[in-house]
């Protein structure tokens, strides 16, 4: 089972932190049409453990969520997020696609923090090298525990486990244009932060980093003196707004955003340095955690970028009478999407 395998008939299954997501879609005319997509919530924490009961519970969910759709196949391409995955660009010489993949075999232990029996590796030729006679190649490689736990999340649901892309990639098919130079994607989830710079349409550098929407709950449940259910509230509704709560919530979030400000200039500077004829253009923001009020604009100004907020539905075609719907999520099915663009664009 290859990361980046291919096969048709299938849906994007995006199971997160906070809740699990099914987008499928169909060739159209000028865009990839919309045939079903849901959304399920799942208690904190069930999601990423790896107990045998709650892998079961994941998958009924999963299951639930199916039905629920409206989805018309049985096969699906997972999303795995980039805290499970190692990722790393490689420069390789040109050659045959059997003999790449003998040659990365022989690399993939410089790169890879674990024994190659250890992992499942694929990759993905990004395009030309610095020379002529050069190529770039992304290397990826998954766990084995990993990759066991969503083949038996969707056996255990009925389904069939074509293939499972990083997250970062089906974000960067999905949220990024084809004229954009580089990009920043940033994907915000309940306990996590994927930082990903995209360039050339494919991921270039990709990180998580332990700051999420949890992370700001807690702070602000701990500086107001609120249990997390109040503390979750107050969050979403005032978030960096300095004019309402005389700025408590705001100076509760603070810390933590900032360090994840220092995560994202980190990473700026790092892929300026691979890369110094290439210009930053912007942050792509996508996750739950994005709605929060006054994100953008905070973000924009602690990093010198510009700062859109994303819109998973982009490339799509759908009825118009889901316009008001899709848009109220757009921010929340990025990988979904991306997942189920793979064979379209």
């Amino acid at each position: 089972m290859g990361l980046f395998h291919k096969q048709p008939e299938y849906f994007g299954l995006d199971i997160g932190a906070g809740g699990i997501r099914l987008v499928q879609l169909r060739k159209g005319a000028q865009k990839p049409e919309l045939v079903a997509y849901g959304h399920i919530e799942t208690p904190p924490g069930l999601t990423t453990s790896d107990a045998p009961t709650d892998i079961a519970r994941v998958a009924e969910a999963v299951k639930q969520l199916v039905k629920q759709s409206g989805a018309s196949t049985k096969q699906v391409v997972a999303g795995v997020p980039s805290s499970k995955v190692f990722a790393s660009i490689i420069t390789t010489p040109k050659l045959s696609a059997g003999d790449l993949s003998k040659a990365i075999m022989l690399q993939a232990d410089q790169y890879i923090p674990m024994a190659l029996k250890e992992v499942k590796v694929d990759w993905y030729v990004i395009g030309p090298g610095r020379k002529d006679e050069e190529q770039e190649v992304l290397l990826v490689a998954a766990p084995n525990t990993v990759t066991s736990k969503y083949v038996s999340i969707t056996q255990q649901a009925g389904l069939e486990l074509l293939a499972l892309e990083p997250n970062a990639i089906a974000l960067a098919r999905a949220l990024v244009e084809p004229n954009d130079l580089a990009v920043v994607t940033l994907d915000i989830g309940s306990i996590a932060t994927d930082i990903t710079i995209v360039h050339a349409n494919m991921p270039q550098l990709l990180r998580s980093v332990n700051i999420g929407g949890t992370t700001f709950v807690k702070a602000v449940a701990q500086n107001l003196g609120l249990d997390e259910a109040q503390a979750d509230q107050f969050t979403k509704k005032f978030g960096l707004t300095q004019t309402k709560l005389e700025g408590q919530v705001a100076k509760a979030i603070k810390p933590s955003l900032d360090q994840l400000v220092g995560e994202i200039e980190k990473s700026v500077k790092f892929f300026g340095n691979q890369y110094p004829d290439v210009k930053m253009e912007k942050i792509i923001l996508t996750g739950g955690t994005t709605a929060l009020p006054e994100l953008p604009t905070y973000l924009a100004n602690a990093t010198g970028l510009a700062v859109g907020t994303a819109n998973a539905w982009v490339k799509v075609g759908y009825k118009a009478q889901l316009q008001d719907q899709l848009m109220s999520v757009a921010t929340e099915y990025g990988v979904a999407v991306g997942l189920a663009e793979r064979d379209l664009l």
